[in-house]
């Protein structure tokens, strides 16, 4: 009888000291689970991001970057990509209408707008392109925009439009040069055929 209540007692005591082991091992170190979060100086860093962009439950855009620095200021977030920026805009039915691509852009919350510089291109799925150093694109409105030098080529009519500042669309359907300049030209089919004379 004595033989079995020290085996109980040894066997809750084994019992016991294991828990406590296991317990003990599976204590997280708070400095590790913040880690987790990469901050950098006050920046949250992401890498090889992709962001959704939606408006009414409609996925409208996918944004692709290698490096996303995040930065909380007294006037608000501010997002940026200093590597590069690839855009897809979608149509209602997810499929790819244009494409963006620029090798810096900023995000700046309180005006809803991002800063694009560096090459930037857009392009439809019409094959119409266009190039400039920098411009801005304002999501509330879905335009691009800018006052620098810009080039436009445009499949109907065949053209190369080189100005200064231009306001479009994300799908470059509307296309506003704020000042063409004389070097630019467009081909435009001889319609003669399509209306005989009488």
């Amino acid at each position: 009888m004595i033989n079995r209540i020290s085996y109980n007692l040894l066997k809750i005591a084994v019992t016991c000291l294991s828990s406590c082991i296991f317990l003990f091992a599976c204590e997280n170190n708070v400095n590790e689970v913040k880690a987790l979060g990469a901050r950098v100086g006050g920046i949250d860093v992401g890498k090889d991001v992709a962001i959704y962009l939606s408006t009414d439950g409609k996925i409208t855009a996918k944004l692709m970057a290698p490096l996303m620095n995040k930065y909380l200021l007294d006037s608000g977030k501010m997002i940026e990509f200093p590597n590069q920026l690839n855009v897809d805009f979608y149509k209602d039915s997810l499929i790819i209408e244009s494409k963006l691509f620029a090798k810096y852009a900023k995000y700046i919350e309180s005006e809803n707008k991002v800063f694009l510089r560096d090459d930037v291109v857009v392009y439809n799925i019409l094959g119409d392109t266009l190039w400039c150093k920098e411009m801005y694109w304002d999501q509330n409105t879905s335009m691009f925009h800018t006052d620098k030098d810009v080039i436009v080529k445009q499949h109907s009519p065949i053209a190369k439009i080189y100005g200064k500042g231009f306001d479009a669309n994300q799908n470059l359907t509307d296309i506003h040069i704020l000042k063409p300049q004389s070097n630019s030209y467009a081909i435009i089919s001889d319609s003669s055929g399509l209306n005989p004379q009488k």
